[in-house]
């Protein structure tokens, strides 16, 4: 019983503890709604360019639910960069990024950048024309970066050789 109060029934809690703060577990629970659904629209995908859409399509017509749990996993998607943005600007208003913090705002920061990364993979896995117009676009702006920019985008592109 000692071990259930010390673990997992009282908190010290701040005493500015308000709003703000719900959205880091928030975050959570809509990533782990995400990967819920994200698991399961797996097991019905085929991972091809030729049969990638017509997978997208057998899910939201042939397979039981699998329209619902699609438009879950796209609203989800939208719905968790809506409560991670929320969840850094707490941080800004805070000063989250000041000291003694610095490691934990940096690390949150390259967590976002493989959100973003992560977001796009999954923008881009139904491969029909919004998919592959929005990847031509976000993968040139890699060619505009100076004096690497070309051949950065020849190894994100690859060649014909």
């Amino acid at each position: 019983m000692d071990a259930w109060k010390k673990h997992l029934s009282e908190y010290y809690a701040p005493k500015n503890f308000n709003f703000w703060y719900f959205f880091g577990v928030l975050s959570m629970v809509v990533l782990v709604l995400q990967l819920l659904t994200g698991i399961w629209l797996t097991m019905n995908y085929t991972p091809s360019a030729e049969e990638a859409f017509a997978s997208v399509e057998y899910i939201m017509r042939d397979v039981d639910f699998g329209w619902l749990l699609r438009y879950l996993h796209s609203t989800g998607a939208s719905a968790f960069f809506f409560v991670v943005y929320l969840h850094m600007f707490r941080g800004l208003l805070y000063g989250s990024y000041k000291k003694p913090r610095e490691l934990i705002w940096v690390l949150g920061m390259a967590i976002y950048l493989v959100l973003m990364a992560e977001g796009f993979m999954g923008y881009v896995l139904p491969w029909g024309q919004m998919s592959y117009w929005g990847a031509n676009v976000i993968v040139s702006l890699f060619g505009s970066i100076p004096i690497i920019g070309e051949d950065l985008l020849v190894w994100i592109r690859g060649d014909y050789l």
